[in-house]
């Protein structure tokens, strides 16, 4: 088995190379690590040549390189992991994507997946990896995996420009499994759910435990003594009647009644972003390691789904997951068939079979939908180069609805895709 990772000097670069590792210790395995950043791949490669050698484990090699035509070339999975443009969530571009918004008063706390810095992040990111899928397509038969940021929006362009399987993927269910087990008092292991939606804004419309419905429990809880830890997202579930990922900073940009807050409500989450201390810690966190054990030699499985899917469809041991597909088989019934959902997925021999999941409460489905018609937009603008609907997009982003009139929105497009410009991301 051939797995390519582009972008291999992430943090899931390494990350997920272990959990391939302890999948598959007793089956022959090609990592082949691609990074334009020659240091950092440097030191993927050799953490994972040590983890390997460490725990004895044979049929491993690992390669590096800058070419990613080299690295992609008959790869059976390619994972892709990228910042293109600048650092993800520092420096420029990030520091225009967060400051041009907030001159207009519009504080993000992300601003990687929805809203105004995440369409330039789109813009500017899927070219890049839109070449990637060209080379992908002509060099194997590699189903691609998409963990970069905007999920729906890129996965939706890589989705229609590529010959081979395409599917986005996040933790964030698995993360918010546990986090909802751990406020229901109950073992994640013995619970049953259902999660379903969109990136970021995936719904749990079941949990249960020993065959108790815990949805009521959640939201009393969630609501009451757990309403500070929710802030954003307490207030949604006491309304709309179900809780849905993906934590604050990622949520409270997704719907737009939270811009009425002052901006002192969004900076602690803004901080996290920025990488204050403890960051690295918590984001391994969301992924169900401590920092210790992710940058140890032990072999240990994180949320990440990639090692799981592989161990699937190569080994035939079935493996369920959420992802990120195109919803058109109606997996979704009422949302868009265009759209790139988040539901459940089962790897096996038989490949992936998304799971059909009916019809999302009609509230939490009007919500998706504002966030779809945006991605729609973005989308449409990437494959048909049309800024205009870039534009449009970011005119009916809910956090822009909220805030700015039609022009304020105008001139702040204008000032981001000039700043974008003036750094030689846009033409």
């Amino acid at each position: 088995m051939k797995v390519a990772i582009i972008g291999a000097g992430s943090g899931f670069g390494g990350r997920i190379s272990i959990d391939i590792l302890t999948r598959f210790q007793d089956w022959p395995v090609e990592f082949a690590l691609c990074d334009i950043h020659g240091e950092r791949l440097g030191i993927v490669k050799e953490y994972l040549e040590k983890a390997i050698a460490v725990n004895n484990l044979k049929d491993k090699t690992v390669t590096a390189t800058s070419d990613r035509r080299i690295a992609v070339a008959n790869a059976d999975f390619v994972l892709i992991s990228v910042a293109i443009g600048g650092p993800a969530y520092y420096d420029e571009p990030f520091d225009s994507e967060m400051a041009i918004p907030a001159k207009y008063g519009i504080i993000q706390c992300v601003a990687d997946t929805v809203g105004p810095g995440a369409i330039f992040r789109a813009l500017r990111s899927a070219p890049e990896m839109l070449r990637m899928a060209e080379d992908i397509n002509n060099l194997s038969d590699a189903m691609i995996m998409n963990l970069t940021n905007p999920m729906a929006i890129l996965t939706w362009v890589l989705e229609e420009r590529s010959k081979n399987p395409v599917i986005g993927m996040c933790h964030g269910v698995t993360g918010n499994l546990h986090e909802l087990a751990r406020v229901a008092g109950v073992d994640a292991d013995a619970v049953t759910y259902k999660a379903f939606g969109i990136n970021h804004m995936t719904w749990f419309t079941e949990f249960s435990s020993g065959g108790r419905d815990l949805i009521p429990l959640l939201k009393e809880r969630i609501t009451g003594e757990y309403k500070d830890e929710f802030f954003f997202r307490s207030q949604v579930m006491e309304h709309f009647g179900y809780h849905t990922t993906e934590g604050e900073r990622h949520f409270s940009e997704y719907v737009p009644w939270f811009r009425r807050y002052a901006p002192d409500v969004f900076e602690p989450f803004v901080a996290v972003t920025r990488g204050v201390k403890g960051k690295r810690q918590a984001w391994f966190a969301d992924m169900g390691v401590t920092i210790e054990q992710a940058e140890s030699m032990d072999l240990i499985t994180s949320y990440e789904s990639a090692s799981g899917i592989m161990q699937g469809i190569v080994q035939k041991q079935a493996f369920e997951f959420s992802v990120n597909v195109r919803n058109t088989e109606g997996y979704i019934t009422n949302l868009p068939r265009n759209a790139i959902v988040e539901i459940p997925c089962l790897a096996d021999g038989n490949g992936l079979t998304p799971q059909h999941c009916g019809a999302l409460p009609p509230g939490c489905a009007a919500l998706c939908k504002l966030n779809i018609i945006e991605q729609e937009l973005v989308a449409g603008a990437i494959l048909h180069n049309d800024l205009t609907l870039a534009k449009q997009a970011l005119m009916v982003d809910p956090m822009v609805m909220a805030t700015c009139t039609l022009k304020q929105a105008s001139d702040m497009f204008d000032e981001m895709l000039a700043r974008e410009r003036e750094l030689g991301l846009l033409p």
